[in-house]
């Protein structure tokens, strides 16, 4: 995905984004670095414990359906 699309897609203009990126003096609102994180498809974790698992959405839901499957919930 281009820099360009990315801008559009988030709703700023691509130069301010280039700006941002390039730490040139633009800044993006927490909600537009929300759109951003969207977008591109991440999720923030915060550090802890090490009780948070990351792992792509196609094998949680696959977890999720054997689980239930497991507990005759299905």
């Amino acid at each position: 995905m281009t820099q360009k699309r990315v801008a559009e897609l988030i709703g700023v203009e691509p130069t301010n984004f280039s700006r941002f990126l390039n730490n040139s003096g633009h800044n993006l609102p927490f909600a537009k670095v929300c759109q951003l994180l969207d977008v591109l498809e991440l999720d923030v974790v915060a550090p802890g414990d090490g009780s948070t698992v990351c792992l792509p959405r196609e094998e949680y839901e696959a977890l999720k359906c054997l689980a239930k499957k497991a507990l005759g919930g299905v």
